[in-house]
């Protein structure tokens, strides 16, 4: 959390900071379950998930691309989805527009099939961050498949 915020306030080396205490003490807790009442384990691979999400928002294609296969393997379809728009942005902060929007569609998708209105916004956050006049098929492609979404 304590990252997330240094992200959203744009220190990243405060957030890095942040990041790196996360992952040393993920490594050094035990692999039991956690107690309750702790519904999820905190692993090394949330810390990662965490990175990307913070790279996201830093606009740090290197924090996200990096690391976007590992983090990939965490939560639940809606989580991962989430994940994947933050991964779509890093390709965009990358100068990827065509994975970008591609990832960012296949993430659409599972927030239409879950009807979640947070990732249904976050995908038009995304696609906000793109200003062209004139859109690739595969932009244009997302923008109808975005149009007329109301959840």
């Amino acid at each position: 959390m304590e990252a997330l915020a240094h992200a959203a306030d744009g220190d990243r080396r405060s957030a890095d900071r942040a990041l790196t205490a996360s992952r040393a003490a993920a490594e050094a807790l035990p692999e039991d379950p956690p107690p309750w009442p702790w519904v999820f384990t905190f692993d090394p691979q949330k810390v990662t998930a965490c990175r990307v999400t913070c790279g996201a928002r830093l606009g740090l294609a290197d924090w996200v691309l990096s690391d976007d296969v590992e983090a990939l393997a965490t939560g639940h379809a809606k989580q991962r989805a989430l994940l994947v728009l933050d991964i779509a942005a890093g390709h965009l902060a990358g100068g990827r527009v065509e994975s970008a929007f591609a990832l960012a569609r296949r993430a659409l998708d599972t927030g239409l099939t879950y009807k979640s209105g947070r990732i249904v916004e976050r995908a038009r956050v995304v696609r906000r961050t793109l200003t062209t006049n004139a859109p690739p098929k595969v932009v244009r492609d997302f923008d109808e498949r975005l149009h007329g979404v109301y959840l």
